[in-house]
């Protein structure tokens, strides 16, 4: 018995795949499906913790598509946001960029992780997003979440590194997806229960 369950837990994972842009990668534990937040332009993908872990509300995880390939350019400090730092995660033996990021949402402190992934056939943003004291958690279901991501990779070569995609407006996308998915969230949380009507009787 010992020895099912290993198996029982990969059974049990859940695979989030686009056949479009060829990439797939297992949903962290207690993540469902969000779809009010793929409203939003350029959202491949979202999902929210169906239990949170905060009084302050769950996370949130979104893909989005950034329209073009990712060269291997680095992205410069000076060229984002003061309240945004660049960060680095690993992903299939690459170092690959991305941002950090802390706002407020309704007097709440909240944060938003964004990890660009340079896929063949389009580059996609990760992006976790949720309340400040559920940071350290976020980073860490990034890099699990990254671990699992699967894609052919697309590598610019130095003499086809003529212009970085990820400019401010390209970076943002990610950031501006996560603050509104966690509002969305929220307010459908807060959402009073509709009562059923009475049955009449026959």
């Amino acid at each position: 018995m010992p020895h099912l369950v290993p198996i029982l837990a990969l059974l049990l994972q859940v695979q989030a795949t686009n056949a479009e842009l060829g990439y797939r990668f297992t949903l962290p534990a207690g993540f469902t499906p969000f779809p009010e937040a793929q409203t939003q332009k350029d959202v491949l993908g979202c999902w929210s913790e169906e239990t949170p872990a905060s009084t302050h509300g769950g996370m949130v995880l979104c893909v989005s598509r950034l329209h073009g390939v990712l060269p291997r350019e680095a992205m410069r400090q000076r060229d984002v946001p003061a309240n945004t730092r660049i960060v680095t995660f690993k992903w299939k033996g690459f170092d690959v960029q991305g941002l950090h990021t802390s706002a407020s949402q309704n007097g709440e402190p909240v944060f938003a992780l964004v990890a660009q992934v340079p896929l063949r056939r389009e580059a996609v943003q990760v992006v976790f997003a949720g309340p400040a004291d559920q940071e350290a958690r976020g980073n860490t279901l990034m890099t699990s979440t990254l671990g699992t991501l699967e894609g052919e990779t697309n590598w610019l070569t130095d003499s086809e590194r003529a212009g970085r995609l990820g400019n401010i407006a390209g970076w943002w996308i990610g950031i501006a997806i996560a603050v509104v998915a966690v509002l969305i969230w929220r307010n459908r949380r807060r959402a009073p229960a509709v009562a059923a009507p009475p049955r009449r009787g026959r």
